[in-house]
């Protein structure tokens, strides 16, 4: 946690990065778009090899992106 900025922009800054991560999940999961987003070189290019794992890869990170960003309460401005 940053503990410069007060708690409600890194709120904030976590379900922007929550919201990207899940939009490139679903459109540009099967190429591994998500995971460079995450820092994880290594799984992208996996995924975009195998065009997102034939679907079945690419289905469950989008569906775990979007569970993860359900779970976060959107802050409020």
């Amino acid at each position: 946690m940053d503990y410069d900025q007060p708690k409600g922009v890194f709120q904030m800054n976590e379900w922007r990065y929550l919201m990207t991560g899940t939009v490139l999940s679903w459109f540009l999961g099967f190429l591994g778009a998500d995971r460079f987003y995450k820092g994880q070189i290594g799984l992208g290019l996996l995924k975009i090899v195998t065009f997102g794992g034939f679907g079945i890869w690419y289905l469950i990170d989008a569906i775990i992106w979007t569970m993860e960003l359900g779970m976060h309460d959107r802050p409020v401005k």
